[in-house]
């Protein structure tokens, strides 16, 4: 019988290996740990029985899976994430020579028809900037929160692990280590977020900090680490629910907001890419369906002759 537990331990150490983000690494492992206790229950003794009948019957039983509290069908996205688990597993597998053939590079994923991301106008966002209370050392750590988000495109994760040897403020810029795939880039700090940002440096942080040995840029509450990434996502849901937009605000919404309009000043597409550091230009071409989708609407309402889908 398979020792599943080893070749999960395998599987973990070669995703690290391939530079993923540690997120990615955890989420493909996790989600493994449901096929690996479905061969084990089938008595496979080698990769090779694995074969695509296998996989389909796999498949199957991940549509029929139920969430354990509700009792409710799993979402589409669920689907996905355990069936590209398997694929990205059985990759590792005839990659490192432990199979022959791949038979799970035909296994088919569940289409998912992904939203449009929540942007914010240009006036939306200025309200929001102005929600912080700067005369109080909170409102000056929060307004500079909001103006790197906003600035400089920063995924969650990414501003929560950024430390102060990254910041370099005489040159205007970030360097990012730990984005999505672990893969550098370097950005350009605007004139908005690098000025709350020095002042929240100069007044807020010295005063927070507990513990010297910590470099992150924004702090947890107690002052001795790194602010989490549940802590920042119900910070900016709080602020924008106090600036009154009627829209659920995070952190990748502002990240959305930053690059549509961008987009909508006549940013090209190849920079956009390099500001978010997304691998395929696919990714971000996302965007566009945004302002086609916006253009549609305006269409509708003022062309005088025709109508349009929207």
């Amino acid at each position: 019988m398979l020792e599943t537990s080893l070749w999960k331990a395998r599987f973990a150490d070669w995703l690290a290996a391939r530079y993923r983000s540690s997120d990615t690494c955890r989420n493909y492992v996790s989600h493994l740990s449901g096929f690996l206790e479905f061969v084990a229950a089938l008595g496979l003794t080698s990769w090779a029985e694995a074969n695509r009948d296998v996989l389909e019957e796999y498949r199957a039983h991940v549509f029929s899976l139920r969430h354990p509290r509700t009792g409710n069908p799993l979402r589409v996205g669920t689907h996905i994430a355990h069936l590209m688990a398997v694929k990205v597993f059985f990759r590792f597998l005839s990659r490192e020579g432990y199979l022959l053939a791949n038979p799970a590079s035909e296994l088919e994923l569940p289409r998912q028809k992904k939203p449009l991301p929540v942007v914010l106008n240009e006036p939306e966002i200025l309200k929001l900037m102005e929600v912080p209370n700067t005369s109080r050392k909170t409102g000056i750590r929060d307004r500079a929160l909001l103006e790197l988000l906003y600035g400089t495109g920063l995924r969650n994760n990414e501003l929560c692990s950024l430390t102060l040897d990254l910041l370099d403020l005489a040159g205007h810029t970030v360097r990012l280590q730990r984005g999505k795939g672990s893969k550098p880039r370097l950005l350009p700090l605007g004139q908005e977020a690098q000025a709350w940002l020095e002042l929240y440096l100069e007044r807020v942080r010295p005063g927070w900090l507990r513990n010297p040995r910590c470099q992150a840029v924004f702090l947890d509450r107690w002052g001795a680490g790194p602010m989490q990434r549940a802590t920042l996502s119900m910070l900016v849901r709080t602020l924008g629910r106090k600036a009154g937009l009627g829209k659920a605000v995070t952190p990748h919404g502002l990240r959305h907001s930053c690059a549509t309009h961008m987009l909508r000043r006549g940013a090209g597409l190849r920079h956009i890419q390099q500001l978010l550091g997304h691998e395929q230009l696919s990714s971000t071409e996302h965007y566009t369906r945004v302002e086609l989708t916006g253009l549609r609407k305006v269409l509708s309402r003022c062309h005088p002759r025709e109508s349009f889908w929207l």
